[in-house]
């Protein structure tokens, strides 16, 4: 439920109105010269890396909430996995 509220949430502007749930990471991806999937990955480490700090430290300061961190992790395998798909069928 905290993922799919967080994903409604960004939705909008992450594609900025798109239809294409993917927009973001192919957009980027064209402005930096990597690939969609490239930035997905930058995107989804970055949350896993603060969910492996909290595992490591749990004192450690977190800028959003841990909750937070693991709803994200959840859609952006979600966004990773279409980008999988639209790209190897």
């Amino acid at each position: 439920k905290t993922a799919n509220e967080i994903a409604n949430a960004k939705r909008p502007a992450y594609t900025v109105g798109d239809a294409d749930v993917l927009k973001n990471f192919k957009s980027v991806a064209m402005r930096l010269g990597l690939s969609p999937l490239q930035v997905w990955g930058v995107y989804f480490l970055k949350h896993i890396d603060a969910i492996t700090s909290l595992a490591k430290d749990p004192t450690i300061p977190q800028a959003e909430e841990i909750t937070g961190r693991f709803a994200d992790a959840i859609n952006y395998l979600q966004l990773g996995y279409a980008l999988y798909r639209e790209n190897n069928g």
